[in-house]
């Protein structure tokens, strides 16, 4: 199972040097506010964000899908990015950390989409520098629709803060994100759980070694997000954020520490319904075992009986060579002792409750 894609460069290429996009299908958007007004640009050519770059207002430029090489080195110039940011940017599946130096901020994160019962891994990433964030998405889904519209409304902090704390709020929503994701995580597993009751087939095994291995993974790609935002609290140097914005990173920092201990319990969840399929299995394994015992142990005493009178001994030859044989109901008298003999070991069964 692969949760997400890793592109990589062919070795011996130079650092710095981009990968060939897979598409070369992405949109630019654009947001320019202040406390006072707001300024939306959709779907723009990325020379037209020039005069927005290093103004006094705070610019959000966001782009979504697989950016051209002229789009992103346009960009890089524009804001002084470096060569090996952008290349982290374009090389997705890149695992999650935090660059800090004294005028910008890079970050990447791993966004969890659940779509049509199917699990995947993009890539987000992230940068601040002066009055400037830019964010990319590598894949179709735009996880930052709420915070434009928290903008356009006004309501709120957001519009009278700076770039930091756009920037604290975009991190904020792609961690959130992994909560939903666990939500039906956790469903999955209880539904798996009463299927592994009732019916404790292969089928239900091979699901809950599915979600166990998608549970691990998930688990590998954002762990590092926890150390990623212990970084952020830790720096010193870097003046991007203030002290006031680094507070709520504390709490973000919090909601990491819950997600994980949120997988951390699933992945035990999922070791705990694979005992229970062993358990069930084996109690199935038990109850037909105690069926074919009582079965057998039932015909033992008629199969002694009939044995024994399956011998034939001549009754003619001798009186004590099985007169019964010469009796008129012979024949009747061992059916209603072989019947009386089940009957009475099904009443000792069933007071012992052994059926």
């Amino acid at each position: 199972m692969k949760l997400f894609n890793k592109r990589y460069h062919q070795p011996g290429t130079r650092p710095g040097e981009l990968a060939e996009p897979v598409s070369d299908v992405f949109s630019l958007d654009l947001l320019d506010y202040d406390a006072s007004a707001i300024s939306v640009k959709n779907d723009i050519d990325v020379h037209d964000c020039r005069p927005f770059i290093k103004n006094s207002n705070v610019t959000w430029i966001h782009v979504q899908g697989d950016p051209t090489h002229d789009a992103l080195v346009t960009l890089a110039k524009g804001l002084d990015i470096h060569d090996l940011y952008i290349e982290d940017v374009v090389n997705s599946g890149q695992r999650p950390k935090v660059e800090l130096n004294e005028e910008q901020i890079f970050a990447i994160l791993s966004l969890p989409v659940h779509n049509n019962n199917q699990v995947h891994i993009e890539q987000v990433s992230l940068f601040l520098t002066q009055n400037t964030v830019v964010s990319f998405c590598s894949g179709d889904f735009n996880p930052f629709q709420q915070i434009v519209t928290r903008l356009q409304s006004g309501v709120g902090k957001l519009r009278r803060r700076k770039a930091d704390y756009l920037f604290y709020n975009l991190i904020d929503t792609v961690i959130d994100y992994g909560f939903p994701l666990l939500e039906t995580y956790s469903e999955r597993i209880q539904t798996l759980e009463d299927e592994l009751l009732d019916t404790p087939d292969k089928n239900v095994l091979s699901q809950v070694h599915k979600l166990r291995r998608e549970l691990l993974l998930i688990r590998r790609r954002l762990w590092p997000q926890r150390e990623m935002v212990n970084e952020i609290l830790r720096d010193e140097e870097n003046t991007q954020i203030t002290p006031e914005t680094k507070m709520h990173f504390r709490d973000c920092h919090d909601h990491v520490i819950s997600i994980m201990e949120l997988l951390e319990t699933y992945h035990e969840m999922t070791s705990g319904l694979m005992e229970l399929y062993m358990t069930s299995v084996s109690l199935k394994l038990n109850d037909v075992m105690k069926v074919l015992t009582i079965i057998a142990t039932l015909f033992i005493p008629p199969t002694f009986i009939v044995g024994v009178y399956g011998m034939n001994f001549d009754p003619l030859v001798s009186k004590l060579n099985m007169p019964e044989l010469q009796w008129e109901y012979g024949y009747i008298a061992v059916w209603v002792v072989i019947l009386l003999m089940i009957c009475g070991m099904l009443a000792f069964f069933k007071k012992h409750k052994w059926i």
